[in-house]
């Protein structure tokens, strides 16, 4: 058990002695008081949690506000004190660390792929705001993975895949290795104990027959050292076995092949040390050809440095070196936390800024994503942890993900580059887009003003930027073609009506209409319309711009058809009057949404096709009214009426997608419009079933209280 000693000898060893290690004894005093006797769902008191985290921080060296943060991490979300309080006793940066903090929610690894992404996006923006809440995290994070035996099966499980997939490669891009390495072995021991048990005793027996000679190896490096008058110390290293696993499932390699299994540490004062050292072990072991990596040169884009070689000793035996300077090796061990000096008033240093920046790439590229899954694939692309180097022809280094190609590096010089790709030649040769690139390369894009991101495209880009710059290149050729069909269908049904479209876009009705549902620009509507989101022949009817056709009289659907429905259907939830298991779908023509007034029409071989009332296709059908039937939707019944809402945000589109959800797991039967970016944020409109025991009011409170998000009765007409 962790006392609160151990945490003050760790803050003294490198924290001002008075005032800082003042304010972490009132910390914990102040958390004590607020945790009381409460347990952690691990079972571990609350208060003997809070200081473990404390101590991981302070192995992490981190400032004095990230170890409060740590002694006081969970009092906002278990709602033991109000900020005010917390300012009060601890101080206003403290309070809104825990506040970046608080805003997080928790979002298991069993939950819904939407709230996954929305963890996801809240964690990535608070940590924008302030690089210390990821350490924070990362150091809470492992505290609970030491627990994990104290969780219940089920959720053991699940926090050990979220270690695995989203804080071990957090903790990998920061260059925090030590808490890499152990997240990752403990969440390898939790989903694959068998594999776990049976590499370890092979690694553990393997470690102890080479225990002696390594030994004999270290002691001959730490005199080749003193003979040549450099100054360092030589230490071991044994590759953790997630590491291992995976480094064997790659390689398809044995044990007996993985030559860094363990790996000796030479630590000096200056790089010209490491380079001279390096010299030396060349000239006294054999080097074993293709495994030198000079990541001194060529850093590793988390900042890793270190000269790697694997040589072969007298007895036979292969080994890796790795050489590094003490900066280098505290760099490698933790990362920016290392270095991490975010005392008040000091600005953030080269190495804050770079991840700081990379943060807010992640974050633009998750909600680049047009779905959760998207959004998700996006960051685990960016996690990724193999890398490779490849060079302009102007000696630029470039660092891709391992499988980049040259779509890949063309789109990470500049975007018109990729859009333009054709071609590209690796090392003086011609290749395909679509081949994977070498590490080492010297990589020349060949372009063409003809050219154009093609769809075939997102099948081998790697790298979330290409993924995302391609996606919107698509996206924009559709909706332009959108825009060009909607107005054309406007077009169609205005000039039965002897108007033009000029003419509807001056009339005062019209802009009354426009800004009542948020749209900004004719632009918008003619997209709308073309995507099949708004039925033209309605839309003109709204406006008062043509009249009304005549309506079919609305179905009523029989008590059989209510019970039975149409299991065989394919459409959402759509009834025919007076028959039982009948295919429906819904036409594409006029893409109609629940709550419109529809009509079935008798196909020859597709079932009924389900229009809006007004469509012009089904309308040309009027002289064959046998082919026409009465259809309702499912939820249209006596007891429940649709209701228009009409949702705002000023933040992103996941606060509309948030209040949808909400909706649905309160049991609401759903019919989402599409979302439309307004002044200052998002709208949509949404239809929702609500039974008369169910207050409308109660619904809107309840969406009103929800961060971002403004509800309203629709005013759509």
């Amino acid at each position: 058990m962790i006392r609160l000693q151990e945490l003050m000898d760790k803050a003294t060893s490198y924290l001002p002695p008075e005032t800082d290690l003042r304010r972490i004894r009132q910390a914990f005093e102040y958390s004590a008081r607020l945790h009381g006797d409460r347990l952690h769902p691990s079972g571990v008191p609350r208060l003997q949690y809070a200081l473990n985290v404390a101590v991981q921080l302070a192995r992490m060296r981190m400032d004095v506000t990230s170890i409060l943060a740590g002694l006081l991490h969970d009092v906002f979300q278990e709602e033991l004190a109000r900020p005010a309080e917390l300012t009060e006793a601890m101080g206003p940066e403290v309070t809104g660390l825990l506040e970046e903090l608080s805003r997080i929610s928790r979002a298991t690894y069993h939950s819904s792929e939407e709230s996954r992404a929305v963890h996801m996006r809240q964690m990535i923006l608070a940590t924008t705001r302030d690089l210390r809440v990821i350490l924070v995290l990362l150091a809470e994070r492992l505290v609970l993975a030491r627990a994990l035996s104290g969780l219940p099966p089920q959720d053991r499980r699940s926090v050990a895949r979220e270690l695995r997939k989203i804080y071990a490669p957090l903790a990998h891009r920061l260059g925090i290795h030590s808490v890499k390495a152990e997240l990752e072995d403990l969440a390898f021991q939790e989903l694959e104990p068998e594999d776990y048990a049976r590499l370890k005793a092979l690694v553990d027996a393997r470690l102890t027959n080479q225990e002696r000679s390594m030994e004999r190896i270290n002691r001959e490096l730490a005199g080749l050292l003193e003979r040549e008058g450099l100054p360092g110390e030589v230490l071991g290293r044994t590759k953790h076995y997630y590491s291992i696993k995976t480094k064997m499932e790659k390689t398809g390699a044995g044990l007996d092949q993985i030559y860094d299994l363990i790996a000796t540490r030479m630590i000096l004062d200056t790089k010209d040390q490491c380079y001279k050292a390096l010299g030396l072990i060349h000239q006294h072991y054999t080097p074993l050809p293709g495994r030198f990596k000079d990541y001194v040169a060529l850093p590793k884009e988390n900042g890793y440095q270190s000269l790697h070689t694997t040589v072969i000793g007298r007895g036979g035996e292969f080994f890796e070196v790795q050489i590094r300077t003490r900066d280098m090796h505290r760099q490698a061990d933790w990362g920016v936390a290392a270095h991490f000096l975010y005392k008040a008033g000091q600005e953030p240093d080269e190495e804050e800024r770079a991840n700081l920046a990379w943060f807010r790439q992640l974050l633009a590229n998750l909600e680049s994503g047009q779905n959760h899954a998207e959004s998700m694939e996006m960051v685990s692309r960016d996690l990724a942890a193999e890398q490779i180097y490849v060079f302009t022809p102007t000696g630029e280094v470039i660092k891709l993900p391992a499988r980049a190609t040259p779509i890949d590096f063309a789109y990470s010089i500049h975007t018109e580059v990729g859009n333009r790709c054709v071609g590209a030649r690796m090392d003086g040769r011609m290749i395909p887009i679509r081949t994977p690139l070498r590490n080492g390369s010297v990589v020349e894009i060949i372009t063409s003003a003809k050219q154009e991101p093609h769809k075939d495209w997102l099948k081998f880009a790697h790298t979330s930027k290409a993924l995302a710059k391609i996606r919107s290149h698509l996206r924009e050729q559709e909706e332009s073609a959108a825009r060009r069909t909607g107005r054309e269908r406007l077009t169609r049904e205005l000039r039965k009506a002897g108007v033009r479209v000029e003419e509807m876009l001056e009339r005062e009705e019209f802009k009354t209409w426009m800004s009542r549902n948020g749209l900004q620009s004719p632009d918008e509507l003619f997209q709308m319309a073309g995507f099949g989101k708004m039925d033209a022949r309605t839309l003109l009817e709204k406006t008062g711009l043509v009249k009304g056709a005549p309506r079919a009289p609305r179905p009523q659907a029989s008590a059989a058809a209510a019970s039975k429905g149409s299991n065989g259907s394919h459409g959402p939830g759509v009834l025919v009057a007076g028959m039982g298991n009948i295919v429906t779908r819904l036409a594409r023509c006029c893409q109609p949404v629940f709550g419109d007034p529809i009509t079935g029409l008798i196909t020859r071989t597709r079932g009924v096709s389900v229009h809006n009332q007004g469509c012009p296709n089904l309308l040309r059908e009027s002289p064959h009214p046998d082919r026409l039937i009465p259809v309702q939707w499912a939820g249209d019944t006596p007891g429940a009426k649709p209701v228009r809402l009409e949702l705002k945000t000023d933040s992103s589109q996941k606060a509309l997608a948030q209040a949808a959800g909400w909706l649905e797991e309160a049991g609401y039967e759903v019919q989402p419009g599409v979302i439309l970016p307004v002044a200052g944020g998002y709208a949509q409109n949404v239809t929702v079933m609500v039974d008369p025991s169910r207050d409308v009011e109660t619904i809107l409170h309840r969406l009103n209280a929800m961060a971002g998000v403004r509800a309203a009765l629709s005013a759509v007409d």
